[in-house]
């Protein structure tokens, strides 16, 4: 296990929060128990590129609307 102070039920609300499926919450728990960190990394990762995909694809949503806005004031 990491060394966190998290409990186990902070940490799968915190991958509940952060977008995780109860299926994927279910089988990190053992690999972060086991304390494999590699494979812990590996996932946590995964999810944190879906995230950012998210945020960018977001993003640019934003700005397409600003400059509709931007046009709209002219």
């Amino acid at each position: 296990m990491f060394e966190t102070n998290q409990t186990i039920e902070e940490v799968k609300q915190n991958m509940k929060d952060a977008g995780y499926t109860k299926k994927e919450i279910d089988a990190f728990i053992p690999v972060w128990l086991s304390g494999n960190k590699e494979e812990s990394m590996r996932l946590l990762s995964k999810q944190r590129k879906v995230l950012l995909v998210s945020i960018h694809k977001k993003q640019a949503e934003l700005e397409r609307l600003e400059g509709l806005l931007t046009a709209a004031r002219r």
